[in-house]
C-alpha cells in the first residue's frame, strides 16, 4: 500500500502575496487558482482563502473545508515544487462537492500540474 503524501500548508502571508502578484491564475465558476514555482523548496505548498465579503466565519469556513477536501483527493496526482493558492468564489457555497472537485481538477490540468503516469 502506497503511503499518502501530507498536504503542506501555506501559512506565511508574504508567500500568498507573492503568488497573487507573480503567479499565474486560472479561474472557474467556484474557485480561482494561483500557481507559482516554489524555488525555495521541492515540496508543493497549498493555501486556501475566502474573502470576508463572502460571509461570516461559519460560511467562510464551510467553503474552505469543501475546497480543501476536494483538493485532498487530487493531491497525490499533483507535481512537486509549486505554490498553489485556492481562492473561493461566492458560488462555492451553494455548489455541490463534485462540481468543486471537477473544477479543481480542470484548473490543475489547465495549469499543467498533474503528473502524467
Amino acid at each position: 500500500m502506497e503511503k499518502r503524501r501530507k498536504i503542506r500548508s501555506l501559512k506565511e502571508n508574504h508567500l500568498f502575496q507573492k503568488a497573487y502578484k507573480k503567479g499565474k491564475s486560472a479561474a472557474a465558476s467556484t474557485v480561482v487558482l494561483y500557481v507559482m514555482k516554489n524555488y525555495d523548496n521541492k515540496t508543493t505548498l497549498v493555501g486556501f482563502t475566502v474573502s470576508k465579503s463572502l460571509g461570516k466565519a461559519v460560511k467562510r469556513n464551510r467553503m474552505k473545508r469543501k475546497i480543501k477536501e476536494a483538493y485532498r483527493h487530487l493531491h497525490p496526482f499533483v507535481k512537486d515544487g509549486f505554490i498553489l493558492v485556492f481562492v473561493a468564489k461566492k458560488a462555492s457555497y451553494d455548489a455541490h462537492f463534485s462540481v468543486i472537485q471537477e473544477e479543481i481538477y480542470t484548473l490543475l490540468k489547465k495549469a499543467d500540474l498533474l503528473k502524467s503516469e
